[in-house]
């Protein structure tokens, strides 16, 4: 190719290199905005709605009117619920900088955690059994957002559990790495569907479950942005067993 055909080809590259970060940096713009738009926007009249929902069932003493009231204030704190999971996943997608690293104690995290979920493990009258040391420290360099990793893989046994079952959380060592493991006795998951429930909206499907369908894939992302990783295995008593695992501080 001439010299001048090269520059030529070369300056086109060039152009259509800067359309593409341009395009790139405008969708970036407008994902923000959109989450930036959910995350207050729309969290403003919810709580609106769940405000004066609380004013009509205390003057009301009619049992239907509060009986709609629960299920109006329900599906508003479930809509809330999903802008946090699609905030959180548009947050964990810009990446975690070593300098956002700080030493958690992962004890302290799913003491939070569970504390967070008694209302959920009263309502199905689940027993969490717990099978690592309460009071030993499990150090990890992470970020906030290791909290809702662990949320939503607790949250998901619970959700998918039979009513009056057992789930055992462990937490061991093995070599550079703690290993959490979260186990159930509910449906399962088939082999072919192990990983694809860590996609976005992708959700096992049960009547009378409600959420985004964003839980695990921000599990995932979490875990991988801190150079873990997640993987599950099926309980010999039936149901799963969801394994996440992190390096130690």
């Amino acid at each position: 190719m001439p010299e001048h055909g090269q520059r030529s080809a070369e300056r086109e590259r060039h152009q259509r290199e800067e359309r593409l970060a341009e395009e790139l940096a405008r969708a970036n713009r407008l994902q923000e905005m959109l989450v930036s738009i959910m995350s207050h926007d729309l969290r403003s009249p919810l709580s609106v709605i769940v405000g004066y929902s609380g004013l009509i069932r205390k003057q009301s003493d009619d049992e239907t009117v509060k009986r709609f009231i629960d299920k109006i204030e329900n599906a508003a704190m479930n809509a809330d619920e999903m802008i946090g999971d699609i905030k959180t996943y548009s947050q964990v997608k810009g990446g975690v900088s070593r300098s956002d690293l700080g030493e958690i104690d992962l004890n302290a995290v799913l003491s939070d955690i569970l504390r967070g979920l008694e209302g959920k493990i009263e309502e199905r009258d689940i027993t969490i059994d717990i099978k690592y040391q309460t009071g030993k420290r499990f150090p990890v360099l992470g970020t906030e957002l290791l909290k809702n990793a662990f949320l939503h893989t607790i949250d998901n046994a619970i959700k998918y559990s039979p009513e009056h079952e057992t789930i055992a959380l462990t937490l061991d060592g093995e070599g550079p790495d703690w290993v959490f493991g979260v186990s159930d006795h509910g449906d399962g998951i088939p082999d072919d569907e192990k990983e694809s429930v860590f996609e976005r909206f992708v959700r096992k499907e049960k009547r009378g479950i409600k959420g985004s369908g964003i839980g695990l894939a921000i599990t995932k992302s979490v875990i991988d942005a801190h150079n873990g990783n997640v993987r599950i295995e099926d309980n010999p008593g039936g149901g799963c067993i969801f394994y996440i695992t992190v390096p130690k501080a």
